[in-house]
């Protein structure tokens, strides 16, 4: 174990007065709650440690751990009450990898905060373990494990906002678990989705996304299965108030007033009979069915006052920006004011001692034999070396108030060093701003990154002149001819004006290149599929529209998928990425060919010597690609490699979307025709789709 040691240092007689003076100022300070703990980097190189379970081990309570993009092996344990964030800092999320050799992630203390991590290969056991009390869970991505999440014997924990797939036992699982709340998860293609014992009680499980081979198996009782409030919502672009429950996709009600809630319960499980035969246990149902994915419910907040409801529980805040007196403490934490005052008046009282030539006294950790390395020498020795800090990295303001912190090893520190008692400023918001230019943050605030291409990092930002929310565009590298690239796209690209296409609303290289565009809140890779055929035509019937009006003014796109057709708030479809990824890409991944997706290919891009150039038909061909899809759940041709796929689009017939659901037959022959293999055979312009589109939704209206 970590032991923790005072080593007092010896002061000259000049600093002594000073010294009792200095006393009596701290001990008037030390009554002042303590704010949030130590900030440790983990990363790949460049950080305080290459292991999660090294920070982990060295962390105090009330830490946290900021873990960079890459892939951790092993099973990670945290035993005390820490926050561990992961940070995309272009490579996306931090990959926890146990190697299919136990859980991923241990949680066995209470309070604590995991966010931001993909979670997965943990085929024999569960992603994340928790065995204790009051944690927050929020916003990873699990794959590939035999089990998600597993709450087991333990109370009031937070899982909100995950994404769980793959699993091949079940999602989410409840042992012996009580008042947990399970909130707008997606879990989706796992064998099961949520599995409860009947131990587990009074857990609150509401608007999530259940679309598995077997949605839920509950054996447990008095469940909530919609939100405990009354709860404001958009849903297709109208506002409604209601109870929102969970979506199943095998739930089968139909929604009158088009709420987006279905009109009949939805039968959790089913009644059992006691062991004296004299009664039936009703039914646990869901009252609140949703009739979509939890993706097209926007802006959901608690209902205006005065209905008496109670607010909805939120994730809690990890960090505060600069000066807004926010501590991950809590409750206990002191005040703005306060807290600055004593941090002043301890700065400015540590000034003084250093300069007398006094230390009061050195907090050490030492190494696990209880060594304390040699001390620092007075020429800048550098053999235990300063600890990187993120706030540093960021250039956040401040860093001058902050204590050093050094390590002898990046994996196996043996020493930190830290002036006591200055407490610590609050840590930055979590975030890869570090990669947004520096010149254009007097251009835009509220900076926050939300996606990257292969040649661009896209993120979200309030216009400073009129804190519009917009998206603005930057090239990953500035060298010629990324940028001869990005110039080429952005001319064509921004001469279309359509609502169903992204607008461009500014260009400058200078004072680097950026894109300014309209921001769309969602894509359709994120929207659980399939969809009632009538949403999908209404989607593709928007994408048509678009494509129509750029086919007019000689723009191809070739690169339709579901990732380029971004959605807003009132379900309109709005095509992005005009072009980019096709001219040029950094990285190559094992689904693209040529800077287009392969699983969306047309015959003529995988063989233009057979079937020619690419033209207008190509975007239809990618159009019904992406029709199959929303209606079935499928793309149409799939493959373990590159070649398979390659040759199922250029040599096989896709299976009829009515073999993977009946209600597609009005559509299936439009979607068949975009799919031809010849171009000719394909409706020859965007117009003709759109006439067939329009035929199905009129006769959809009688």
């Amino acid at each position: 174990m970590i032991q923790k040691t005072v080593t007092p240092i010896m002061m000259r007689p000049s600093a002594l007065a000073f010294f009792c003076c200095a006393t009596v100022l701290l001990m008037s300070a030390a009554c002042v709650p303590p704010v949030s703990g130590a900030q440790y980097v983990v990363a790949p190189s460049g950080g305080s440690f290459t292991s999660i379970q090294n920070a982990v081990t060295w962390a105090s309570p009330l830490d946290t751990i900021i873990v960079w993009s890459g892939t951790y092996p092993g099973t990670v344990k945290i035993d005390k009450k820490i926050t561990l964030l992961g940070l995309d800092t272009g490579a996306g999320a931090p990959v926890i990898d146990p190697g299919n050799k136990g859980a991923a992630l241990e949680i066995d203390a209470d309070g604590c905060t995991v966010e931001g991590f993909t979670i997965q290969n943990s085929a024999t056991a569960s992603g994340i373990l928790v065995t204790s009390n009051g944690n927050t869970i929020e916003n990873n991505t699990l794959t590939g494990n035999a089990v998600g999440i597993q709450i087991s014997s333990s109370d009031s924990n937070s899982i909100t906002g995950n994404s769980i797939t793959g699993s091949s036992r079940a999602g989410i699982v409840l042992r012996n678990a009580k008042n947990n709340l399970i909130e707008g998860n997606r879990v989706t293609q796992n064998t099961l989705g949520i599995s409860i014992d009947d131990l587990s009680t009074a857990n609150t499980i509401t608007y999530n996304t259940f679309s598995n081979t077997e949605n839920v198996l509950s054996r447990g009782s008095d469940q909530q299965w919609e939100s405990p409030s009354f709860l404001s919502y958009v849903y297709m672009g109208r506002s409604f108030t209601g109870r929102l429950g969970n979506y199943w996709s095998d739930y089968r009600g139909s929604d009158q007033n088009s709420d987006g809630i279905g009109d009949t319960p939805y039968v959790v499980r089913s009644g059992l009979i006691p062991t004296s035969g004299t009664a039936v246990i009703p039914n646990e149902v869901d009252p609140a069915p949703l009739m979509d994915p939890i993706d097209y419910y926007l802006q959901i907040r608690p209902a205006v006052s005065g209905t008496g409801t109670t607010p909805v529980p939120t994730p809690l805040p990890v960090t505060a920006p600069t000066g807004q007196g926010t501590s991950p403490a809590g409750a206990g934490s002191p005040a703005t004011g306060e807290r600055g005052l004593v941090t002043l008046v301890v700065l400015i009282l540590l000034i003084c001692i250093i300069g007398a030539g006094g230390v009061l006294f050195i907090r050490s950790r030492t190494n696990r034999e209880g060594q304390v390395p040699d001390a620092l020498s007075a020429s800048g020795d550098t053999n235990p070396r300063p600890v990187p800090d993120l706030r540093e990295k960021e250039k956040s303001p401040g860093n001058n108030q902050q204590s050093q912190e050094i390590s002898a090893e990046v994996t196996s520190p043996t020493l930190e060093t830290e002036i006591v008692p200055a407490p610590r400023e609050t840590p930055p918001a979590a975030g890869p701003k570090c990669y947004f230019p520096p010149e254009l943050e007097s251009r835009y605030g509220d900076i926050r990154h939300i996606g990257r291409g292969g040649v661009a990092h896209v993120f979200a930002a309030h216009r400073k002149s009129d804190n519009l929310l917009v998206a603005v565009k930057i090239p990953i590298s500035f060298d010629e001819v990324t940028g001869k690239c990005f110039l080429n796209e952005i001319a064509a690209w921004q001469t279309l004006r359509h609502k169903n296409i992204v607008e461009v609303l500014e260009v400058n290289i200078l004072p680097v290149p950026y894109v300014e565009m309209e921001y769309v809140p969602g894509s359709l890779e994120s929207v659980a599929k399939p969809l009632p055929v009538w949403k999908a035509v209404h989607l593709v019937h928007g994408i048509a529209d678009g494509l129509a009006y750029a086919h007019a003014h000689g723009i191809i796109h070739r690169d339709i998928k579901p990732h380029n057709i971004l959605v807003t708030g009132d379900f309109v479809p709005k095509i992005t990425d005009w072009g980019m990824s096709k001219v040029i890409a950094t990285t190559m991944e094992k689904s693209s060919v040529a800077g287009f997706s392969l699983s969306y290919a047309a015959p003529e891009q995988v063989s233009p010597a057979e079937f020619g150039r690419t033209d207008v038909r190509t975007d239809i061909y990618q159009l019904g690609a992406l029709f199959y899809e929303l209606v079935t759940g499928s793309i149409p041709f799939g493959g373990e490699s590159i070649v398979e796929v390659g040759n199922a689009i250029v040599r096989e017939e896709p299976i009829p979307p009515t073999e993977y659901n009946p209600d597609a037959e009005a559509v299936e022959k439009i979607i068949l025709k975009c799919l031809a293999k010849n171009p000719a055979d394909r409706y020859q312009t965007a117009g003709e789709l759109l006439d067939a589109l329009s035929r199905y939704l009129d006769e959809d209206d009688e």
